[in-house]
């Protein structure tokens, strides 16, 4: 962002080992050539340490654009289908149910809570295991596999990516280190893909059907064509389902409760719309929606000042390209920078205030045109995130129901001063705050009536 406005262009370029890597920092920049000219930026550069190394080839993020992933994609599609929009909800208002019960007890636990909403909700869609409180085995394997692909995913991170003939080196070579790290992810790795997946076989073999993604595409498979590989490709996409939405989803609720605790001002208006629209006696629910756009707002600018995935997943050109008068190579990296977008400052003036209210019209309903600009933060052209709709989803009624029941504040130390948070953020592909602490206290007593009566039989 920082080059583009010292050269005064929307578009750099940089080379590495004879990799040229090219850097949109313009929504007319990256819309041109990931959507419009897609056919040829739909690709995914050549990555060592992700596919061959660490074993992520299977991925829907990081494979190549071609007939495999086009057949991955559509059964992914097809079970979040945009059309559907109530087909996951149950478990999304059972996952964060719990949330509210975990936050009134442990509330300085927040974020082995949303990691636990987040990896509950995507392990019941996609086969039907509800995950243990705390501890849980398919929980953990899952984030030791996700902490190998956020160090390498990081642009540059390892020389691998740009000398592949590196990745033939011995183990014991020294310099190595690199293969050593990746066969340890690649265990976690090849544990998340196959032991969920075998557990709902299991549970099929004895008999006791539980509704899922998994039991669903098991049922239309077609007995006339390889029964094998059909399965196959459903264990790598119900992967896939699980790979796509926790981190994310906890990285933007991390920033979410940053966000209250640095404005209060707008919790209290969010608050106040809440109790209007809801009331005390119930929780929202995604009806409500429509009647809280000061709430979307806040999940809207949570995402624009904080993008999940800064710099999203790079893609890949596979002909020669020009653009307003520059020579873009075949097989040149590709980098939308939606940090640049998101924070254009034509588009979205004083970018680095967290202002709601840049979402509403003056009467404070939501600008629908608006609702377009946020969908950079999920990619672009054909790779944009076939499951974003769920994740909005469930980020706006997580965000709607704790700010109904809960004030987040700033944390009282045990000397009576304030503990402060610094703002900052981690250097990673995922862009989550750096741990912090803050006050999480169930609203006045009729919210805490409320909340007791969520973990109380009738």
């Amino acid at each position: 962002m920082t080059w583009s406005q010292i050269y005064n262009s929307d578009v750099i370029s940089f080379n590495t080992f004879g990799t040229t890597t090219i850097v949109l920092n313009s929504r007319e920049a990256a819309t041109e050539l990931m959507e419009k000219r897609s056919r040829i930026y739909s690709s995914r550069p050549p990555a060592p340490m992700l596919r061959e190394l660490m074993g992520w080839d299977w991925t829907l993020v990081f494979q190549s654009y071609g007939s495999k992933w086009q057949e991955r994609r559509k059964l992914f599609v097809k079970e979040f289908n945009v059309s559907q929009p109530d087909r996951h909800r149950p478990q999304e208002m059972k996952a964060v149910t719990t949330l509210l019960e975990n936050l009134s007890h442990t509330p300085d636990d927040f974020l082995a809570h949303l990691r636990y909403m987040a990896g509950a909700i995507i392990m019941e869609v996609a086969y039907g295991i509800e995950i243990l409180p705390r501890g849980d085995p398919y929980i953990e394997t899952a984030s030791r596999a996700l902490d190998g692909v956020l160090h390498a995913t990081v642009h540059g991170a390892f020389w691998v990516d740009y000398l592949p003939v590196l990745q033939y080196i011995p183990d014991w070579f020294p310099g190595a280190s690199f293969k050593r790290k990746a066969k340890i992810w690649k265990e976690y790795t090849v544990e998340m893909l196959n032991k969920p997946y075998q557990e709902v076989m299991s549970h099929l073999a004895s008999g006791n059907i539980i509704p899922c993604f998994v039991y669903n595409c098991l049922q239309n498979i077609n007995n006339k064509k390889d029964i094998a590989y059909q399965e196959t490709v459903i264990q790598e996409v119900a992967g896939n389902l699980y790979l796509a939405g926790t981190d994310t989803t906890v990285a933007a609720l991390s920033s979410f409760f940053l966000a209250m605790v640095q404005n209060p001002e707008v919790q209290r208006k969010a608050q106040e719309d809440l109790d209007r629209v809801v009331g005390s006696g119930r929780l929202p629910n995604h009806d409500d929606q429509s009647n809280l756009p000061y709430v979307t707002a806040i999940m809207y600018e949570v995402l624009r000042t904080q993008p999940v995935v800064p710099l999203v997943v790079p893609h890949y050109t596979t002909e020669d390209d020009y653009y307003n008068g520059y020579f873009i190579p075949k097989n040149s990296v590709v980098i939308a920078n939606v940090w640049a977008i998101d924070h254009d400052e034509e588009r979205y003036p004083d970018p680095n205030t967290f202002n709601p209210s840049r979402w509403l019209t003056p009467n404070g309903s939501m600008i629908k045109s608006h609702r377009r600009d946020i969908m950079v933060n999920f990619g672009f052209g054909r790779r944009i995130c076939p499951g974003m709709h769920m994740g909005l989803s469930s980020v706006w009624l997580t965000i709607a129901s704790v700010l109904s029941t809960f004030d987040i504040s700033e944390k009282i130390g045990e000397n009576g001063k304030i503990v402060g948070v610094t703002g900052e953020y981690k250097p990673s592909s995922h862009n989550h705050p750096t741990p912090f602490e803050c006050s999480i206290k169930v609203r006045p007593a009729k919210y805490e009536k409320l909340i007791h009566s969520l973990s109380t039989p009738e």
